[in-house]
């Protein structure tokens, strides 16, 4: 996985780098992600001062959403939750279609064998 990390108005310590870095690699346990993207941005003048995004290239559709709150840890979990759960609704999409294409298939009934 290659992890692309920018920063704007925020300068980030390396506990917070290793942070994503870890956090990211519990998600590509359940995902394959070729690219991840994640996007810190310090907001000067608004608030909640931090805004975390992030954008997961993936096989098949790609992954992304965006987080804003007081602290950067806290942006940072919300992001994760968010992706978590979108992982999660993918793969009970995929369940859901493959259930639904059992049912749709025609029952084999098979003649039994005579003697």
């Amino acid at each position: 996985m290659k992890l692309i990390l920018q920063h704007r108005h925020h300068q980030p310590s390396p506990s917070f780098v290793e942070l994503v870095e870890r956090r990211l690699e519990s998600l590509h346990k359940s995902l394959h992600i070729d690219e991840a993207r994640v996007f810190v941005e310090r907001r000067l003048e608004g608030s909640p001062a931090f805004r975390v995004s992030a954008h997961l290239v993936t096989p098949g559709p790609d992954v992304s959403t965006e987080a804003v709150d007081h602290t950067l840890r806290a942006a940072l979990e919300k992001v994760i939750t968010q992706l978590e759960t979108r992982i999660d609704h993918r793969h009970q999409k995929r369940a859901r279609r493959r259930q639904r294409a059992l049912k749709a298939s025609p029952s084999r009934q098979f003649a039994p064998v005579r003697a």
